[in-house]
């Protein structure tokens, strides 16, 4: 996660030739080290632009159900709030749909989506 604290200084471009390994903590086995990769990723994609339609592409395939019931709100909410930073640059219909259905869905609380629903507002 220390890679994405130092992506803002990256001239060399070394970010866009490590993203699929990064990407490939989305698949570990502990929840925490998936939950820190998907955090950070809200920050890379503010130095990173160019690489948010493969973060996001990644993140709406994440198969939230592969772990354990009581990390998937977090791990959603990790995944909606870098959507929407991505969204606040660059709205794609991919994103725009996960999102919407997770709001439909039955993991997030009314509190949780009611706060969604105002970040959306506030971007439109």
């Amino acid at each position: 996660m220390l890679i994405t604290e130092n992506v803002r200084w990256d001239e060399e471009n070394r970010m866009e030739d490590t993203i699929d390994e990064y990407l490939e903590l989305l698949c570990d086995e502990k929840p925490i080290t998936i939950r820190q990769c998907i955090q950070s990723l809200g920050k890379l994609v503010q130095y990173k632009p160019n690489l948010n339609e493969k973060i996001v592409k990644r993140l709406i395939a994440f198969d939230i159900m592969s772990v354990k019931e009581t990390m998937r709100k977090p791990i959603l909410l990790d995944i909606i709030a870098v959507l929407l930073t991505v969204r606040k640059e660059q709205k794609t219909d991919e994103a725009d749909v996960f999102i919407h259905n997770a709001l439909m869905g039955e993991i997030l609380d009314k509190k949780s989506k009611k706060h969604i629903e105002v970040e959306l507002e506030r971007q439109h």
